[in-house]
């Protein structure tokens, strides 16, 4: 039955691990998307910013007839008041106008009684300095002769003369301004990528082969640490990660040694012998996956046979340290242009042999498409109890296709969170419309929290078709 891959809100589910890796690994975006942030903060609040300056005068209100002083709240509200409609009226702004230079007056003009006393507070309130104090000493120049009028016998005398503001009354804490929307967008930012990581619609864990791809699930190895140590690191010497090594992770070994027994397991029930290994793109560790399996089946006392069938980039003889000559060279082999060959290559393990070789091939596809691949896999079955092909990536090439119809059954490597499970199973529904029987499906490179394990698989080219980067280390051989 197919598998049916849209996703629903059923399918949604986190897993910390790869919900982790996926903020983690976009950080850079988040930083710079958080420091565009406050740096857009910054300049809005700047341009949006009006400053305002205060400048303020206290009078002691008095009688003009007598030195008593106002004593009662009632009385000196009125005054405020009336002193309030006095800085307010039209010939003071007339004359304010007058003395500024300008056609209107645009500031806040405040008197107000300070408790309940006879002191009447002035405050000028402007967009600078120099306006807020200017209109404060036009007030007072001309106050008098239009109080006059208004307030009777009231006098008003200076008890502290206005000064000019130095510090705006709402300074800009644009600091503060900036942490806050840095904090904000970094949020956002971690809250997007951690969405789109939950809808990605990937293999995230065992479950998902069975629930989301319509192949059998054949386990899943754990990560393992492709270098061991800081040396390693810095010289980036390319080497294979192996379960026979006595530096693996005992979570990786351990794995693999389950998943071998599973491919076994099956492949006795059916009676094959012949399994291509393959996977959907590259930097997904099929290389690898093939390489250890190989491993597993000879510890086990098997005849094994791995074939490295990417002729486009071969790297079986990288994983397992071997210095192959023109007479290791499958792809002559299957070219037909010599007749005398040593294809059997010894490794380090009993009993497991490579035939592979080191020399790229561009027209690998073909080479391939004859009837040479199928006899010579008829061939291998009469020496060895299992035969294991290393193929491409599918998506990349049709090479895989072929070695797939000339083996017994196909084997899907696939990366944790790294392929989209409806391009998986276009793959493997293409497989069977070619009458090819498809193994099932094994989840390489797993991480989690319960059991981080240092294990990586292969780090090649993480985007499609990066194939035509081949050639270029190995001198191609087209004689």
């Amino acid at each position: 039955m197919e598998k049916t891959t849209g996703q629903t809100l059923e399918n949604y589910k986190i897993e910390p691990f790869t919900l982790t890796h996926d903020i983690l690994v976009n950080w850079w975006v988040i930083i710079l998307g958080a420091l565009a942030a406050a740096m857009l903060a910054f300049i809005v609040a700047n341009v949006r910013y009006v400053p305002e300056y205060t400048t303020s005068t206290t009078f002691v209100v008095s009688n003009r007839n007598t030195t008593a002083s106002y004593s009662s709240l009632g009385s000196a509200n009125t005054i405020a008041t009336s002193f309030q409609k006095v800085v307010e009226s039209t010939a003071m702004q007339d004359i304010l106008c007058e003395k500024l230079g300008v056609d209107e007056i645009n500031a806040d003009i405040q008197a107000e009684i300070a408790g309940e006393t006879n002191l009447l507070e002035l405050t000028v309130t402007a967009g600078s300095p120099q306006e807020s104090f200017d209109i404060m000493e036009g007030i007072l120049d001309n106050y008098s002769s239009i109080a006059l009028y208004t307030v009777g016998d009231i006098v008003l005398n200076i008890l502290q003369d206005p000064n000019i503001p130095f510090t705006a009354d709402n300074p800009l804490y644009a600091g503060d301004l900036m942490k806050k929307a840095f904090l904000i967008a970094g949020a956002v930012l971690i809250f997007l990528f951690g969405l789109l990581s939950v809808m990605r619609d990937t293999l995230k864990t065992e479950e998902d082969i069975t629930d989301k791809l319509d192949a059998r699930s054949l386990g899943a190895i754990s990560y393992e640490m492709k270098y061991k140590s800081v040396r390693e690191l810095l010289r980036h010497k390319k080497k294979g990660l192996l379960i026979n090594d006595p530096l693996a992770g005992f979570g990786f070994v351990e794995s693999c040694r389950k998943f071998s027994s599973k491919v076994e397991y099956r492949m006795e029930k059916e009676g094959w012998k012949t399994l291509a290994v393959t996977s959907v793109s590259e930097n997904e560790g099929k290389s690898t996956v093939a390489a250890n399996l190989a491993v597993s089946l000879a510890e086990k006392d098997y005849r094994v046979v791995l074939i490295d069938g990417d002729l486009r980039r071969p790297s079986q003889f990288l994983i397992f340290g071997l210095h192959p000559n023109e007479d290791n060279e499958i792809g002559e082999f299957l070219k037909r242009e010599r007749k005398h060959f040593n294809l059997l290559m010894k490794t380090s393990v009993p009993k497991l042999y490579v035939i592979g070789g080191r020399n790229c091939y561009s027209s690998s596809t073909d080479i391939l498409q004859g009837d040479m691949a199928g006899k010579f896999l008829q061939r291998c079955k009469e020496s060895a109890d299992y035969i294991i092909v290393d193929t491409p990536p599918t998506a990349v090439l049709g090479d895989a296709e072929l070695w797939g119809q000339c083996a017994d059954a196909v084997l899907f490597v696939e990366r944790q969170n790294f392929i989209y499970a409806e391009d998986i199973n276009t793959m493997i529904d293409k497989f069977r419309a070619q009458q090819t029987r498809v193994l099932g499906v094994v989840l390489n490179g797993v991480q989690s929290f319960g059991s981080v394990v240092s294990s990586t698989v292969g780090r090649y080219s993480s985007r499609y078709g990066g194939y035509g980067n081949y050639g270029k280390r190995h001198k191609e051989s087209e004689q």
